[in-house]
């Protein structure tokens, strides 16, 4: 049999092909799918990270929004009964949280009456809603303490560092024996360095697979995480660095927050909802809740930039 192979010819066919690949492209439209996305009950809100510092202490209580919600604002919960108890101390002592404004209630130490936290203390979060009664507890840690905050000079010749200038290092060691954890804060001007990329947090001295503890803090725990290296330190600006303690439960818990946040890209795993410790005193009411609570001993160190 003879094949009848026509170059010319094919090579019409393709043209008209691409031609009608093109005409197709130019008139086809795409179909806008509208989806209802179902909202889900609101939840309550609390942002409880009680510290020994003897400032006001703040316990933030709102109800979640939608996804979707254009207003961008949980609204406050301003009828609550805030309290923190003491149960250590019998018969427990009360410290009562009082509503100032947008969901804020307020508590101020006083050391001059022993309205103060207690490190080794366990305490009891209780908060009242209407009728709805939410309960958390956390003991109150012993935190590490500063030796000393060291200035660096750095000259800075590209990514992580881009600017020349001062940085600090946090010297500072672990507290003996295993399973402290915490939260170290870097104030620029009294400024906290707060974005997501900066949360520093540490399990014992920074590095769980190896044996060691009671050491000095690891080195992107005392020197990576308390520096913005987008900016360096200028003359007369004051740094302060606090170290928090926190508990394994807080640990975890700002670990699947900073997870959460990175999630994205192809290999993004789906989202979930990320777990609370404060819990409905009647089980058998169905509120969502969400937020922490948490108490936190704290050690303080600041220096002035020369």
């Amino acid at each position: 049999m003879k094949l009848d192979f026509n170059p010319n010819k094919l090579s019409k066919t393709i043209r008209r092909l691409l031609f009608l690949a093109m005409l197709f492209a130019q008139f086809a439209c795409e179909d806008i799918i509208q989806v209802n996305v179902q909202n889900q009950s609101k939840k309550i809100v609390v942002d409880a990270f009680i510290n020994t510092i003897n400032k006001i202490q703040t316990i933030h209580i709102t109800r979640s929004i939608g996804y979707f919600d254009s207003s961008r604002t949980e609204p406050p919960v301003t009828n609550a009964k805030v309290a923190i108890i003491d149960q250590t101390t019998l018969p427990g002592k009360l410290f009562v949280f009082t509503h100032e404004k947008n969901g804020k209630y307020h508590f101020t130490p006083n050391p001059l009456t022993g309205d103060t936290f207690t490190i080794g203390h366990d305490y009891a979060l209780l908060i009242v809603i209407d009728q709805d009664t939410l309960l958390s507890l956390s003991r109150l840690h012993p935190t590490a303490k500063i030796d000393s905050i060291r200035l660096v000079d750095v000259e800075g010749n590209g990514p992580p560092i881009n600017t020349t200038g001062k940085y600090i290092e946090l010297i500072a060691n672990d507290i003996k024996g295993k399973g402290d954890f915490y939260w170290i804060k870097t104030f620029r001007n009294d400024s906290f360095l707060n974005s997501i990329d900066q949360l520093n947090i540490s399990p014992d001295m920074g590095n769980t697979s190896i044996k060691e503890d009671g050491q000095l803090f690891i080195y992107p725990v005392r020197y990576s995480k308390v520096n913005d290296f987008s900016r360096s330190f200028k003359s007369k600006e004051t740094v302060r660095i606090e170290i928090h303690s926190i508990n394994g439960l807080a640990f975890a818990w700002f670990n699947l927050i900073a997870n959460e946040n990175q999630n994205g890209g192809l290999f993004a795993t789906p989202p979930i909802n990320i777990f609370t410790n404060i819990v409905p005193y009647n089980e058998t009411k169905k509120i969502g809740l969400a937020g922490f609570f948490c108490m936190s001993a704290v050690a303080s160190a600041s220096v002035v930039i020369p």
